[in-house]
């Protein structure tokens, strides 16, 4: 009889614990994630980033983003990756609640804090640390709260800015078809291409549709070729004239010379003039020294100084016995210059 209750409370100790196990909360459950307020990137009015090596401040202003507070336009890329963040913003589990904060670089000169406004409302105030090890999480703290959250994605990428790596470095934007005339000084010599259109050498009659319908308009069949010839009636390669303008249609600097202005640049050694709806205009500088890697420059679409690549402008600075087209016998010699 003794055995027997034995096993009697040895049966019912089992299904207690079987009981309590299934209805206990898991350790997943243990604690509640900060609720996370939603907002939508489009209504996020104002955005202020705060490191170490200095705070960035964004504001929108009708539907164009400027930093502050020199009021410079922003990469319209990077700012939508910031939106995109805020906006999305989850965290997925709780980290750490013990306020040791250097295994997740979240002490107070390597964290990022983050906050975003709506107006007059505070919607967004994050700290920023390091990525996770699955590269997917950030570790992130809410406020001033002492606890650590995984964050879903990896926000270091979208928020590890700086006011120069945020700022526009497009200097020069138009649209290739508009253009019909560039011209280019070099040395003190210049040169002018104008673009002209000329009738295809096939001109054969466009074809009688056989369903009896309106005949072709004969210069949709045929249109017109496009050729670009200097003042002097010599042809251009068509390919690096394409080449030119591809280059300098969407133009981004290498970055901005702070504290320079245009009237502190002197010996311009070459320059373009672009015509279409309007003159878009591009001054190179000599470079500052022997060992410098880039040219100041200047352009009519900023009013700042900045910098390009040697790789930028070869096709300004290059031998210019092209763009001439090789086979015209008039074309210079090699070594003699256009410009």
């Amino acid at each position: 009889m003794k055995l027997k209750k034995e096993y009697i409370f040895i049966a019912l100790a089992i299904v207690l614990l079987v009981g309590y196990l299934s209805v206990r909360e898991t350790d997943r459950t243990e604690y509640k994630l900060p609720a996370i307020a939603k907002i939508a990137a489009s209504d996020i009015t104002r955005i202020e980033i705060a490191r170490q090596e200095g705070p960035v401040v964004l504001e929108k202003k009708e539907s164009t983003w400027r930093i502050q507070p020199q009021d410079y336009p922003a990469d319209s890329g990077k700012v939508t990756a910031i939106l995109d963040n805020l906006e999305k913003l989850f965290l997925t589990a709780l980290v750490s609640e013990s306020k040791s904060y250097s295994r997740y670089d979240l002490e107070p000169d390597k964290a990022i804090r983050v906050k975003a406004w709506a107006g007059e409302d505070l919607k967004r105030d994050i700290q920023i640390g390091k990525t996770a090890p699955t590269f997917q999480h950030t570790f992130v703290r809410v406020g001033d709260a002492p606890e650590v959250y995984h964050a879903q994605q990896n926000l270091k990428t979208a928020f590890d800015q700086t006011a120069d790596k945020l700022r526009d470095k497009t200097v020069l934007a138009f649209n290739m078809e508009e253009v019909t005339e560039i011209t280019i000084t070099k040395e003190g010599k210049q040169t002018v291409i104008r673009k002209s259109e000329v009738a295809p050498l096939s001109t054969a009659p466009a074809p009688t549709p056989a369903d009896g319908a309106p005949p072709a308009d004969a210069a949709a069949v045929n249109p017109a070729e496009v050729q670009w010839l200097t003042d002097q009636g010599k042809p251009v390669d068509l390919s690096k004239m394409n080449r030119l303008l591809s280059t300098f249609s969407r133009l981004s600097c290498e970055s901005y010379l702070e504290g320079k202005s245009i009237s502190d640049l002197s010996n311009p050694i070459a320059g373009i003039v672009i015509k279409g709806k309007k003159d878009y205009t591009l001054t190179l500088y000599t470079k500052d020294g022997k060992d410098a890697t880039s040219y100041p420059a200047s352009s009519s679409e900023t009013g700042s100084v900045f910098t390009l690549s040697d790789r930028q402008v070869e096709p300004l600075i290059a031998d210019p016995e092209s763009p001439i087209n090789n086979n015209d016998t008039d074309s210079p010699k090699k070594g003699e210059n256009l410009l």
